[in-house]
């Protein structure tokens, strides 16, 4: 199996059982599910380090959309905090 293909499972497989978690848990607030998401993917991102540089750089690009979109929901809760 090539490596690409075993970080795309990882990251499926990795989030759908987040998804189970943190439904069993009873969270229903959708900034925790995003939270979760997005730090599983960037901690797997960096696990698989190993992809050429074509790949690395348009995950590179992926994460910081992702991290954007966190900032974004951090904002927003600081925000509502704040009011």
């Amino acid at each position: 199996m090539k490596l690409y293909n075993r970080y795309i499972i990882t990251v499926a497989l990795t989030l759908l059982l987040t998804t189970v978690i943190l439904v069993t848990l009873g969270q229903n607030t959708l900034t925790i599910y995003y939270t979760v998401y997005l730090i599983e993917a960037l901690i797997i991102t960096e696990l698989y380090a190993f992809f050429n540089s074509r790949a690395r750089r348009q995950l590179t690009i992926v994460s910081s959309m992702l991290f954007g979109g966190f900032v974004f929901v951090l904002c927003r809760s600081i925000i509502e905090i704040l009011i």
